[in-house]
């Protein structure tokens, strides 16, 4: 309904900024990082996203589009609301957002506001599969394949339509664990973690 907004700056706080346009003040929750890069006075342009809710209409702003496609996501997860989705977004940087989902790393996340050790396992979890490459803080060749078998294993895997990312991880943690596997052994493995 709102995608971006531009105006000038009237006020900042500790989560939010009210932003003027056409004589309008639209106050906008923004994560630390964004806050950070506002000026009283200057004007501003913000990538948001309007919430709505049976009692109120609240906006929430980024000054990086990918920062409301991690919104999005964050949001997606069951128990995750937009309150806690700023909160993992000020605590966090994008990047090691992406490194907790895709090296399964819960705990990363638990240094955000109300984010506990179970509500972290479960953004790991249901994110795993949703998030995509650009957000997952790896370039599809960052995980380098070490044997031939893996190789071939991972090449099939991808022709078969699973994430570059997700097979890398999958086949090269069952390569290390079963070094002596040929390519067959590792895509049936890989098969049961990747469905």
């Amino acid at each position: 309904m709102v995608r971006f907004l531009e105006g000038v700056v009237l006020e900042l706080a500790e989560d939010r900024a009210i932003v003027s346009l056409h004589g309008l003040g639209f106050e906008v929750f923004c994560p630390t990082g964004t806050l950070g890069r506002l000026r009283v006075g200057e004007t501003a342009r913000l990538h948001t996203r309007l919430v709505v809710r049976e009692d109120s209409l609240t906006l929430y702003g980024f000054h990086d589009p990918l920062l409301l496609e991690w919104f999005d996501l964050l949001t997606g997860v069951s128990g995750v609301g937009p309150r806690v989705a700023l909160g993992l977004l000020s605590a966090l940087p994008a990047d090691l957002l992406g490194q907790a989902v895709t090296g399964d790393d819960p705990k990363l996340l638990t240094a955000a506001p109300g984010v506990g050790r179970k509500l972290a396992e479960r953004i790991v979890l249901e994110l795993k599969t949703k998030l995509p490459d650009h957000l997952a803080g790896l370039a599809p060749s960052a995980a380098p394949v070490e044997n031939p078998a893996a190789g071939e294993a991972a090449a099939a895997l991808i022709t078969l339509g699973f994430r570059e990312t997700q097979v890398h991880a999958v086949v090269q943690k069952l390569a290390a664990k079963q070094p002596e596997a040929g390519a067959e052994e590792l895509i049936r493995l890989a098969l049961r973690e990747l469905r």
